[in-house]
């Protein structure tokens, strides 16, 4: 088993809440048409802490702002035969507020508050299930492509960090 890494703790925790219903833009990154209801799937992705499994991130968002994150796990490279040991279920609202500007691009920063419903593996330690944990982060949403930044909060010290870049290797798509 690999080294447990923050970055990917926060991966699989905060992914789903670039993902949301409301006030966000959709289209091009500054446009004001709200567009976030509905299923907005990931890449598979290895994992970093157990060698040989992947991941594959799933978010609904509902009209009501509330939404559902799935991180399952799967035994090959296409994520189709499913595995156990990373799996994650949270859900619960999100809202949002007009974020920094990184390269050009005004960015949206979600505030939320997660329930873990089911948690598999070394996280479950840390995010036993019924954990509620409040939790902000920055994205860019291009069309129908939401990105990643390093705007978050420190897991660790519970303070916000502003973004400074947009990860555009780290992507969800509107399904």
């Amino acid at each position: 088993m690999k080294k447990l890494h923050l970055s990917t703790l926060t991966l699989l925790w905060f992914s789903f809440v670039f993902l949301f219903n409301g006030c966000a833009p959709s289209g091009e990154g500054n446009s004001s048409s709200p567009d976030y209801e509905g299923t907005w799937l990931g890449r598979c992705e290895a994992s970093e802490e157990i060698e040989g499994f992947y991941t594959l991130e799933k978010v609904v968002f509902s009209s009501t702002n509330f939404g559902t994150h799935e991180s399952l796990t799967y035994s090959d490279a296409q994520c189709t035969q499913r595995a156990s040991g990373l799996d994650l279920i949270a859900n619960g609202p999100t809202t949002i507020e007009k974020g920094g500007i990184v390269d050009g691009k005004q960015l949206m920063k979600l505030n939320y508050v997660l329930s873990i419903t089911h948690i598999e593996g070394l996280f479950s330690a840390f995010f036993p299930v019924g954990s509620i944990l409040n939790f902000s982060r920055e994205v860019y949403r291009d069309r129908n492509i939401l990105y990643a930044t390093d705007g978050e909060t420190n897991l660790l010290d519970g303070k916000y960090v502003d973004a400074t870049q947009i990860k555009h290797d780290k992507y969800w798509v509107k399904q």
